[in-house]
């Protein structure tokens, strides 16, 4: 009989103790439930978003938050326990029950992550980044920074490398926005290779407009507006080569030889012309360039009387 009203007492207590964490029912969120209206939709959508990255990511991770109206009489680890085991949670999930209007709360985690995560680790997370914004009253901020660093202690526990948070938010707000969202969100991803691809369409028409105004620069002609889908077309000044730069004359280590016609002193000759010349023949006897020649000059008419000087004729 003893052992009968015994079993029943451990029954009924167990009962007792199992009826706060069955009061509350799990929101369709299901990593999410919040009876009191403390947390923001974006905190919500914050929350789900990392644990379906954790699910992925971490074998079944997951982090649940539930803000409770009251404890009651029960202490918050053991309402945290029943509810952890009533909504079935994964051994490797983790719970944090609180309730601002009791100002009290706590975290449990899954039997397998017991030995990984102790209680102690617990306290220290709770105290390093939760209390002070929930004492505050900054519960959506609070419920943020704990989630955010449970999940990278998951991310460094499993060895696995972070999604880009602000890359999954900017996809989720653009998600609403239907077709314009989507190209909007493509550009974004690829915004480095969209500049490459600008960059570059813009040096060929570059390229393609100093053509077009060296053709009509050469033949003398106004040059007419350029448009830049003309470099699609077959126009006449897509076949114009522009003419060669002319090359400067090559210098010497000392600069060109001077000139002779140049007042800076004579060109240099050739070989030819090196060489001394001849001494010219004179025709004709000596003094026969004109002055006064050193002979004495006959007079025009032979003078009577005298002999002459000589003859230069024949005998007669």
């Amino acid at each position: 009989m003893k052992k009968t009203v015994s079993a029943l007492l451990t029954v009924l207590l167990a009962l007792c103790l199992a009826v706060p964490a069955l009061a509350l029912a799990q929101s369709g969120d299901f990593y999410v439930t919040d009876e009191t209206g403390s947390l923001s939709q974006e905190t919500v959508e914050h929350v789900l978003e990392v644990n379906y990255d954790l699910e992925e990511s971490c074998g079944g991770a997951q982090i649940v938050v539930a803000f409770i109206n009251y404890f009651g009489d029960v202490g918050a680890d053991e309402y945290a326990v029943g509810l952890f085991n009533d909504w079935q949670l994964s051994d490797r999930a983790m719970l944090l029950a609180v309730s601002p209007r009791e100002g009290r709360g706590g975290l449990v985690v899954g039997t397998a992550l017991d030995s990984r995560f102790t209680s102690r680790d617990m306290e220290d997370y709770l105290d390093r980044y939760f209390w002070d914004d929930f004492d505050d009253g900054k519960y959506d901020r609070a419920v943020t920074t704990l989630v955010d660093e449970l999940a990278g202690w998951f991310y460094d526990e499993y060895n696995v490398a972070p999604p880009s948070q602000g890359a999954s938010k900017s996809s989720g707000a653009l998600a609403g926005l239907g077709i314009f969202g989507a190209v909007l969100g493509f550009l974004l991803r690829n915004i480095f290779l969209i500049l490459i691809f600008v960059a570059i369409v813009a040096v060929i028409i570059l390229a393609d407009r100093r053509r077009y105004r060296g053709y009509y620069t050469s033949l003398g002609m106004p040059i007419p507006r350029y448009y830049p889908w003309y470099m699609f077309t077959s126009r006449p000044y897509r076949r114009y080569t522009p003419p060669p730069r002319p090359r400067p004359a090559s210098r010497g280590p000392h600069g060109p030889g001077p000139d002779r016609h140049s007042p800076h002193g004579p060109a240099p000759t050739s070989r030819r012309s090196s060489r001394p010349s001849a001494p010219a023949r004179r025709s004709g006897s000596a003094g026969s360039f004109g002055g006064r020649s050193s002979a004495p000059s006959r007079p025009s008419h032979p003078t009577t009387g005298g002999r002459s000087s000589g003859s230069f004729g024949g005998r007669r």
